[in-house]
């Protein structure tokens, strides 16, 4: 008799749910969207209850789909936002989301409250950034005093969602890692920030190991879950990287979505003191993983899409990309559309075409965008290597992931083997893994590799070349980046 599991992930525009089965196999897979507020420039916001709305949509379809008995549940989520509830548990605001930008002054802040951003990084694994959950804290006792003095809880998504379904609070240590609020390193919460926040740790979610039990859904918009048991997941780059196996120090993947990640596992927690890297807390315990982050990987190939090509399927672009030598003629293209975060942290560099000329074509331009965002990719993880974490193998995933020219590019500039997977169902898959493994499921045989690329010699060089000349082109531009954003912001 099969068994099964469900995996959701609580996105930031969508939350989906799969049912898996005892051998990995996705039975069915569910999706409900929810609306991205956005009432004020740089600001982000959702509905709390539109993520649970979404979630009972979800579970409801699978179960209509697919009356089977579950054995567990589990749930991954966007890093960072921010719940906030009463004493009565009701919702205090809409949740501020990890891109909100508000938080630029209570950041400086915090530092200075520390003394310097170095010293910050030392006890937390990553600076204060805007999108973090800490400075949103000081951000509402700030600007909404009313709404602060009535907080109970801080929840983060995925840990509101398992309230809602079981009644209780609980977060672990892969989601805790990105709230600046908890000591990457030794696994508790900052008695002296919580001081300086003017809240206590009864306010936080008890800090339980991923893969742990919650609770049992006990909901009566749930009937036909009661009494299964909820999992803790994991933050949703954690638990994507889970869910390709990405668990064990030399193992790394290559995210080539809208933004691009590359995730590298290490069991020595050592943090980049320059703020270039992050450190969080994996999914499995006494483990954890650097990330580097680009801001515009397939969403720099989509802009050039609509705006130039008409939308082209995948496929007639890597023919078109294919036209073209590796170098793309000298043409090198710098992918910072929306700023860019490792290794520059500079929200105003933005992209640029170098070397065009006449002899120039749409092929040459097309491959310059791919080799750009691996170039960005190639340079997080070069920053990534300088903290002494040698990743061995590259797993991609990512809905660029399935060019395979793209994916050779990796290859060609890591100069490590690059594995495609079967299953790249990101962090809901991981979800599922967890909650497999507390079932007792043998989940590392879910795992396996479909395609592989190995680095071809002969284009080292020239990538070498050319990615030492991508680097430098930011050096230069980056008085030229400052100057130019005035005039877009005007």
């Amino acid at each position: 008799m099969n068994k099964y599991v469900i995996g959701i992930d609580v996105g930031t525009t969508s939350v989906k749910g799969i049912l898996v089965d005892k051998n990995g196999e996705i039975i069915y897979s569910s999706t409900s969207p929810v609306t991205l507020l956005t009432p004020k420039p740089g600001w982000a916001e959702e509905d709390p209850l539109e993520w649970w709305e979404a979630t009972k949509n979800v579970l409801k379809d699978i179960n209509l789909k697919n009356p089977v008995k579950i054995e567990a549940i589990s749930i991954s989520g966007q890093m960072h936002s921010m719940v906030s509830l009463d004493n009565n548990y009701n919702i205090l605001r809409n949740a501020i989301l990890w891109c909100d930008q508000r938080t630029g002054t209570e950041c400086e802040k915090l530092t200075e409250f520390y003394g310097t951003e170095k010293e910050v990084i030392k006890i937390f694994g990553n600076p204060f950034l805007t999108g973090f959950t800490a400075p949103k804290i000081q951000w509402l006792k700030t600007n909404e005093n009313d709404n602060f003095k009535k907080l109970h809880k801080i929840l983060l998504p995925k840990d509101f969602i398992a309230f809602k379904m079981t009644g209780d609070f609980a977060i672990e240590q892969s989601d805790a890692s990105g709230t600046s609020l908890y000591k990457v390193k030794e696994g508790v919460y900052d008695k002296k920030l919580l001081e300086k926040l003017s809240i206590t740790e009864e306010q936080l979610p008890e800090i339980i190991p991923s893969g742990g039990l919650i609770g049992r859904v006990d909901c009566e918009e749930l009937p036909f879950l009661k009494g299964v048991s909820v999992v803790s997941g994991g933050a949703d780059n954690a638990a994507a990287a889970f869910g390709c196996g990405i668990e064990k120090p030399g193992d790394a993947m290559v995210s080539l979505g809208t933004s691009g990640t590359v995730v590298a596992v290490t069991e020595s927690p050592d943090e980049d003191i320059s703020g270039k890297i992050h450190l969080f807390a994996h999914v499995k315990e006494n483990t954890f993983y650097h990330m580097a982050v680009i801001l515009s990987a397939t969403n720099s190939l989509n802009w050039f899409l609509k705006n130039f090509l008409n939308d082209s399927p995948l496929d007639k672009i890597n023919e078109l990309v294919e036209k073209s030598r590796p170098g793309s003629n000298g043409l090198i293209f710098l992918p910072y559309l929306n700023g860019e975060r490792t290794p520059h942290k500079n929200p105003n560099a933005r992209g640029v075409f170098f070397g065009m000329s006449s002899f120039h074509n749409k092929s040459d331009m097309l491959r310059s965008i791919y080799e750009g965002v691996v170039y960005a990719l190639r340079e997080g993880g070069e920053c990534i290597k300088e903290l002494g974490n040698n990743f061995e193998s590259i797993k991609v995933v990512g809905g660029g992931s399935r060019s395979d020219v793209w994916c050779q590019m990796i290859a060609d500039n890591f100069k490590l083997t690059v594995n495609r997977l079967k299953v790249d169902e990101g962090a809901a898959y991981g979800s599922a893994r967890l909650a497999g493994n507390y079932v007792n499921f043998n989940t590392d045989e879910w795992i396996e590799i479909t395609d592989t690329f190995n680095p071809t010699e002969s284009n080292f060089n020239k990538y070498d070349s050319l990615f030492v000349e991508y680097k430098n082109l930011y050096n230069s531009l980056k008085n030229d980046f400052d100057v130019i954003s005035k005039y877009q912001r005007s």
